[in-house]
């Protein structure tokens, strides 16, 4: 909490309040072009300071290929979105607590290829709607945008997506493309998130 990192993703909290203004709007999701660009990193940090503030949010795991975040909280992968997404079980079963009170957790669970699609079920949409009951604000962590169909379903469903872009680490086209994918399929985006910029030593750069 009292990192100098942490001061970023506060301001980021406060910018998205701004950019949401009306309550309702409680659904976020991180896209970003391609792979390392941060965006997991971002969307955890982010759920962390909501949660620090006292909102109670949870952050799924959506990216379903790669999942990252159950390494971040070091816990089990085993059952997760898939599983209850296939009807397996039920949310309470793949819901895990975190140290944070307010902070809950949805792994992605393991991929049979069987569920090739499944976020574009309607039992998704329905997961959507559950979890916009239950909490005060999701987060939802996805796969690269240009790669795979599942996070341009993703921008579509949810409230408000941010694209976090890590500092030349691709070409300006395929960043821009990302943007074009998630305005194409109504994705409601906030704004950029731009990562990884190295701050010069000198203390007044930062102000």
């Amino acid at each position: 909490a009292d990192s100098p990192h942490a001061e970023a993703y506060r301001v980021l909290r406060t910018n998205i309040l701004f950019a949401l203004k009306d309550p309702k709007l409680n659904t976020i999701t991180a896209v970003s072009a391609g792979a390392g660009e941060g965006k997991s990193t971002t969307i955890f940090n982010l759920a962390t300071v909501f949660a620090q503030n006292g909102s109670r949010v949870i952050i799924v795991d959506s990216d379903l290929r790669r999942p990252s975040l159950h390494k971040i909280l070091k816990v089990s992968n085993s059952v997760g979105l898939t599983n209850y997404l296939l009807k397996q079980n039920s949310l309470e079963e793949v819901i895990q607590t975190t140290p944070l009170a307010t902070f809950d957790f949805l792994p992605s669970g393991k991929l049979p290829s069987s569920s090739m699609g499944v976020l574009s079920s309607a039992q998704m949409k329905e997961l959507i709607r559950d979890l916009k009951r239950r909490y005060d604000y999701v987060f939802f962590d996805s796969p690269p945008i240009m790669g795979v169909s599942d996070a341009s379903i993703l921008a579509s469903e949810v409230d408000a997506v941010m694209q976090v872009v890590q500092y030349r680490r691709y070409p300006q086209p395929m960043t821009i493309r990302a943007k074009q994918m998630i305005e194409k399929v109504g994705g409601n985006l906030l704004g950029i998130v731009l990562n990884n910029i190295s701050m010069a030593s000198d203390e007044n750069y930062y102000y």
